[in-house]
């Protein structure tokens, strides 16, 4: 198995996810790796409606989730998705890695402390932060796009300007 991408997006699997992202990261399955969705069959089941057919799905629980990547038991290549930057973190704190992770979809309604705007699809709050920050003393690149026909904008330069 391998991870053609990672992203983070609060919304999960969305339009943009179906029609940019996922031929983007050319991957043949997605896997979605939050607790919340994985617990909930009605959210599952929503997650594989707006799935295209020829497209695998695996929801797991962020424990289900790391043993998945941590193995082989996956055979297709793999678009990760986690709803926040500490799920992401979560899972490189296994042992996962990755080069580039995409910050994506981060929005202002699922705030629990208020979350301080940096661009007009990404809030972020402190933990927030906090954990993109560890993500990148990792090694790893915070590639924040919406869509992947956007520039690249530096994440740790735009954390750095803003906090």
């Amino acid at each position: 198995m391998s991870v053609t991408l990672m992203r983070i997006d609060d919304r999960l699997i969305h339009g943009q996810i179906v029609t940019a992202w996922l031929a983007d990261s050319r991957a043949a399955a997605i896997l979605v790796a939050d607790d919340i969705a994985a617990n909930d069959p009605t959210q599952k089941m929503l997650l594989q409606l707006t799935t295209p057919q020829h497209v695998k799905l695996y929801v797991e629980t962020i424990d289900e989730a790391s043993k998945l990547l941590n193995s082989n038991t996956i055979t297709e290549s793999i678009f990760l998705i986690v709803r926040n930057p500490k799920t992401a973190n979560q899972l490189f704190e296994t042992g996962f890695k990755m080069d580039v992770i995409n910050v994506g979809n981060i929005s202002n309604s699922k705030s629990v402390t208020g979350r301080k705007r940096l661009l007009p699809y990404l809030y972020l709050e402190k933990e927030d932060v906090e954990n993109l920050k560890q993500i990148a003393e990792k090694g790893i690149k915070l590639d924040v796009r919406s869509v992947p026909s956007d520039r690249t904008i530096d994440g740790v330069e735009l954390i750095t300007k803003t906090y």
